[in-house]
This record gives C-alpha cells, sequence and structure tokens, in this order.
C-alpha cells in the first residue's frame, strides 16, 4: 500500500505541475495573441480597394494627357489669347495680319502710290488706314526700316484724305512737303506719290 500511495502521489505531483506549465503556456499565449494588432477583415478589404482605385485613377490620367494634349492645354492656350486680345481671331487670306478687327497685309515689292492703292484695291482693301494709336505703333513695327506707302494723299494742296475717303484730322504729325504719305518704324513722312516703296493694305476682318 505504501508503495502504491507513493506512485499515486508522484504522479499526482507530475500531473499538478504539467496543469500549472500548461496554464502558463496558455496565459503566454492569450497575452501574446491579446496584444497584437488586428485589423478586421472588411475594413483591410476597403483599404487594398481604395489604394487600387488611386492607382487605376493615376494611371488613366497619364495616359490621357499622353494621348489627348490638347484637352489638357486649352485653359493655358485661352488665357494667351485673353492676354493678346488685340491680335484677334479673324477671317483673314494667307499673308495677310490679323489685328484690331483689320486684316493688313505687307508688300514684298515697290510701287507708285496708285499703283500700289489698285493693288490693294483688287483685294477688297485700301492702302492702310491708321485709326489709333494702337494701330500706329502695329504698323510701323511691321513695316521695319524699309518706306511703306499708307492711305493718305493730299490732291491738288487740298485737305488730306485717307483713301476710303475720309479726311485726316491731324491726329499725328507729317514731315515732308510732298503728296503720299509714308511710314517706318521710326516716323511718318510725305514723299513723291510717283517713288517706287512698299506698301500696306487694310481692311476690316469678316
Amino acid at each position: 500500500m505504501n508503495s502504491e500511495d507513493g506512485s499515486v502521489t508522484e504522479n499526482s505531483s507530475s500531473h499538478l505541475e504539467r496543469g500549472e506549465k500548461d496554464h502558463g503556456t496558455s496565459s503566454y499565449l492569450q497575452n501574446s495573441h491579446e496584444g497584437s494588432i488586428q485589423v478586421p477583415i472588411p475594413w483591410a478589404v476597403l483599404i487594398v480597394v481604395v489604394i487600387t482605385s488611386l492607382i487605376i485613377a493615376l494611371v488613366a490620367l497619364s495616359v490621357g494627357q499622353y494621348n489627348c494634349p490638347g484637352l489638357y492645354t486649352r485653359s493655358a492656350s485661352s488665357n494667351y489669347h485673353l492676354a493678346s486680345s488685340d491680335y484677334r481671331v479673324a477671317s483673314c487670306k494667307d499673308e495677310w495680319v490679323a489685328y484690331q478687327r483689320k486684316c493688313y497685309f505687307f508688300s514684298t515689292t515697290t510701287n507708285s502710290w496708285a499703283s500700289a492703292q489698285n493693288s490693294c484695291s483688287q483685294e477688297g482693301a485700301t492702302l492702310a488706314v491708321i485709326d489709333s494709336q494702337k494701330d500706329m505703333i502695329f504698323l510701323k513695327r511691321h513695316a521695319g526700316e524699309q518706306e511703306h506707302w499708307i492711305g493718305l494723299k493730299n490732291e491738288a494742296n487740298q485737305t488730306w484724305k485717307w483713301a476710303n475717303g475720309k479726311e485726316f484730322n491731324s491726329w499725328f504729325n507729317m514731315t515732308g512737303s510732298e503728296s503720299c504719305a509714308s511710314l517706318n518704324n521710326t516716323d511718318i513722312t510725305t514723299e513723291d506719290c510717283e517713288a517706287s516703296l512698299h506698301w500696306v493694305c487694310s481692311k476690316p476682318s469678316r
């Protein structure tokens, strides 16, 4: 009986020790599990979907800008036209320049005032009529150093008139004592009407 009791006691003790160890291990595992950060599955899926959507949107935007650059530069182009509003979009022929609701033609050949006016007339225009200071600056800049006939003439020492029939109101000064006017990039002067010069035609834009 004593040997059996001793065996039973030892087995009980080993069982108790093993139980304590198992309980300690179980507590450790439970504490470790409770200390970790857990993300619920629905939130994880949502985060992945959002990130994927952003990546797809960025790729689509890049591809669209590459294939259709005009769609992304239209606003910049519009701002440029507003800043350069004096150069208006107009229906002017090739080799004619649109400015301030007019079309201008700068000749590459020379001729007398009357022949130059006739050449402009064939295009439905007249030698250039200057209505404002802006027109003056524009014409001088494009004329350069070469003299160009403009549509201002004084016949038989009468009142100076533009080629469209309007009287000149002397809002700018001319130098010289001849009967036909010309300009370059510095001033407006008078020349002999038979002199052979370049010329500028003008007409309203459509």
